[in-house]
């Protein structure tokens, strides 16, 4: 656990560096990754990138089936995993089947694509929710060791455009880290015809200009012993004061691992795992009594698989 941790504080770190903060070998804590990887316990290494930065806004689809196959939803998250613009999608039991996120620069772009997946599978599709996000945050998974006091990390992606120059060097650096954060400078110049330490310094670069946030892992949540809730949350009578409380509160829980404001029929979501469904009725409890006065409705599944996760799905236009 301690090892996965230190994955999901930074899955790009060298395993010497995992090595030295838990005063172990190398060759342990490369055997553990190792069969973290083959035992599928981990299902990627993705790097956290600022989509905003890059022009570019999330757009998730929260999606209930009607009248469909087990075949034909294989085929509709087949070619979710294929779409350059898909940016996550999971499968959910509870009110909707599954969430579709999507990137694009404008509204016309965004219309073109769900316009593709409509024409593909829009009779398979009963309701679609659409939520925008103006602000995600993620924290650490402290629960991975029992912290009570939380990572001092805030990485955040934001849906509003902040464009940064990037050159197309840069664009294939982090088409390649939102397919593996683990990637080698090494491997990305042998693609690139650069040299490693050109790479290294072009990485460098993008994460201190904040393009690249931090980079993260994805449990396989149907062999995970940690059950992932997903809240969706109305809220109302929220000024600033009340809205930084709750994000503070977020931050301070140890299973809270994502949350996000958002713009759409509710406009907060939670993202927590955790081990039983008493802990979890707990925690929903303290959630609805410390936030009672801004809690409007608040619908909560359960997310059972992880269809894909890459915030670079395609080359940045």
């Amino acid at each position: 656990r301690k090892i996965l941790h230190e994955l999901d504080f930074n899955s790009r770190q060298p395993v010497s560096a995992i090595a030295k903060k838990l005063k172990l070998s190398r060759d342990i804590v490369t055997y553990r990754m190792k069969k973290f990887e083959e035992d599928r316990l981990l299902l990627k290494y993705y790097a956290i990138i600022d989509i905003a930065k890059l022009g570019y806004a999330a757009h998730k689809q929260f999606i209930r089936f009607q009248n469909i196959t087990e075949k034909k939803e294989e085929e509709f998250v087949e070619y979710i995993k294929e779409n350059p613009n898909v940016v996550y999608s999971a499968s959910y039991d509870g009110k909707f089947d599954i969430v579709v996120s999507v990137w694009a620069k404008n509204v016309e772009e965004l219309a073109a694509t769900l316009k593709e997946m409509d024409l593909k599978f829009g009779y398979c599709i009963a309701e679609r929710q659409m939520a925008t996000i103006i602000r995600g945050e993620y924290c650490v998974r402290d629960y991975l060791v029992d912290k009570r006091s939380f990572t001092k990390r805030k990485y955040s992606f934001g849906s509003t455009p902040k464009p940064v120059k990037i050159d197309e060097i840069n664009k294939k650096i982090l088409l390649e880290l939102g397919k593996d954060a683990r990637t080698s400078s090494v491997e990305i110049a042998g693609k690139l015809k650069l040299s490693a330490d050109a790479v290294y310094k072009r990485i460098r670069k993008l994460e201190d200009s904040g393009v690249v946030q931090s980079y993260n892992i994805v449990p396989n949540e149907e062999i995970c012993p940690f059950t992932h809730y997903k809240i969706l949350i109305s809220l109302h009578n929220l000024d600033g004061e009340k809205e930084i409380r709750l994000n503070e509160y977020c931050r301070s829980q140890s299973n809270i691992w994502y949350f996000c404001s958002c713009l759409g029929p509710w406009n907060f979501e939670i993202d927590l795992d955790i081990d039983t469904a008493e802990r979890f009725r707990n925690f929903l409890r303290e959630f609805k009594i410390n936030f009672s006065d801004i809690i409007k409705d608040y619908t909560v599944m359960v997310v059972y698989k992880t269809n894909k996760y890459n915030f670079c799905p395609s080359t940045p236009k």
